[in-house]
């Protein structure tokens, strides 16, 4: 289906097809090779193809198909290259076909683009009609690591987190597995995530979030400074959101914009009682949790959670990270192909 359609369109393109994890974050770091190291690798591998030996500099755009896990090693693999990360970001454009388990990413931009439906030939058609939208992207770093991570799309921890990495047990059952998983891990066997959490609020002079990428965020062992607002409780749920959709099946922050530079935190404190807990999970789909008693969602410009409780994970974009304390900014943007959005 997309080959064909990318012919049609007049879409010129190489293909590489990823053969273990990891793949495509060592593609994206792949520098461009002197003539001398073109000729071992053919001689070592075979016949190499453009799309395996080519700096991805040269191309014009990089179209993924699957799920939200090829489009953050894809952002990994650009963000290790730090002497040109800044111009690839600004010259490339991104696609995304659904291919995957939950397609958040996908599904936000379809959401985004006039609510165009939620197929992948849909994704292939935005992607050859050719306009795009800029789409936020979030700079991580934490205390464990002098590692930074790129993100996308959101960032979970506590009951979400549990949901997304505990039931890989289930991946088979498809997106089916996160429902069975919040049903025993939030209302028949609740836990108790104890955290302190930092944000910065926005401010009157910069109420769309645009100036984001000047702030300069504190080393993690350094104080905050008076401008940040900070909460110490129990929570149960602690979802930062970037985008509409945190899977094609839950509509997690339906007033999430593509490019506004604004973090929107869904908190639920773990005072909430289990029904009122299940109320909101069975909303997810439509977005009518966001209406619900003990939802609360603050948004900001920067915020930074340090975990209190032990046996807790770092979950971004679907991605089991490092855990212990996290911080976050906005930092740049990136090109994806998408309707005609203002947003």
């Amino acid at each position: 289906m997309v080959k064909p359609m990318l012919e049609q369109a007049g879409v010129e393109h190489d293909k590489l097809a990823t053969n273990h994890g990891g793949h495509a974050k060592e593609r994206m770091e792949l520098r461009k090779s002197t003539s001398d190291d073109d000729d071992n690798h053919v001689e070592e591998g075979g016949d190499c193809t453009d799309s395996e030996l080519k700096d991805i500099s040269e191309y014009d755009a990089i179209i993924a198909m699957g799920g939200d896990g090829i489009l953050f090693e894809i952002f990994q693999g650009i963000h290790a290259r730090s002497t040109d990360e800044a111009q690839i970001l600004c010259k490339l454009k991104f696609g995304i076909v659904p291919c995957g388990t939950c397609n958040g990413l996908a599904k936000s931009i379809l959401h985004w683009s006039d609510n165009a439906e939620y197929t992948p030939m849909e994704s292939v058609f935005q992607i050859c009609k050719g306009h795009t939208s800029r789409l936020d992207l979030a700079s991580y770093q934490l205390a464990k690591t002098e590692k930074t991570y790129t993100s996308f799309l959101s960032f979970s921890w506590g009951l979400i987190a549990d949901c997304d990495l505990e039931s890989e047990c289930l991946r088979w059952l498809g997106a089916l597995r996160t429902d069975i998983w919040a049903v025993y891990r939030g209302i028949l066997f609740p836990k108790k995530y104890r955290a302190r959490f930092s944000y910065l609020p926005l401010s009157n002079k910069t109420n769309n979030g645009s100036a984001s990428t000047k702030i300069d965020l504190p080393k993690l062992n350094e104080p905050l400074s008076k401008d940040w607002v900070t909460i110490e409780d129990d929570f149960s749920v602690f979802w930062v959101c970037n985008t509409t959709h945190a899977s094609y099946n839950v509509f997690t922050c339906p007033m999430s914009k593509m490019n506004d530079g604004v973090f929107h935190v869904l908190i639920v404190r773990s005072s909430v009682s289990r029904l009122r807990l299940l109320q909101m999970l069975l909303k997810l789909e439509t977005g009518g949790h966001i209406e619900c008693e003990g939802l609360e969602i603050i948004s900001c410009l920067a915020y930074r959670l340090e975990p209190l409780s032990d046996n807790t994970y770092n979950d971004l974009d679907g991605e089991l990270i490092e855990g212990g304390t996290i911080q976050a900014r906005c930092f740049n943007t990136a090109q994806f192909f998408a309707g005609k959005v203002d947003r």
